[in-house]
């Protein structure tokens, strides 16, 4: 079963931690879940650096998944692609979907399955996740 890991990209290091603790709910251990959230001081906002650092924390996994929250995490996400070794980056993907719903699906599927396209499919399916009926 191929490893898959994860990045979690948010301009709140608070949010970025507490979704890693609520998809390790799910997660039987064999999905690396990792957390990169906030700018430097712990001010709000993105930092390519702790992208790339989170990416590079989990390099040994055969595929990476990353999803982020909003506009700047995105471009924030795709500077740390062009930082990391080009094999390395060559092994991730940016997810879209919604960040809670996409990444609790992803890593269920991941950990279930161990197939990285159909971590990414449910992933993108929560798009479509009505809350209400």
């Amino acid at each position: 079963m191929a490893k898959i890991g994860v990045v979690l990209v948010s301009h709140s290091e608070l949010i970025a931690t507490g979704l890693r603790d609520l998809v390790n709910e799910m997660n039987d251990g064999s999905v690396p879940v990792v957390a990169a959230g906030g700018a430097d001081g712990g001010r709000i906002g993105t930092s390519a650096i702790k992208i790339q650092e989170a990416i590079e924390s989990i390099e040994d996994c055969d595929h990476i998944l990353i999803y982020a929250d909003l506009g700047s995490s995105i471009l924030s996400a795709e500077t740390a692609l062009d930082l990391v070794d080009e094999d390395l980056a060559e092994k991730c993907t940016m997810v879209d979907c919604p960040i809670v719903e996409g990444a609790l699906a992803g890593v269920i599927m991941a950990a279930g399955s161990g197939d990285v396209e159909t971590a990414i499919q449910a992933s993108e399916e929560a798009r479509g996740a009505l809350k209400l009926q």
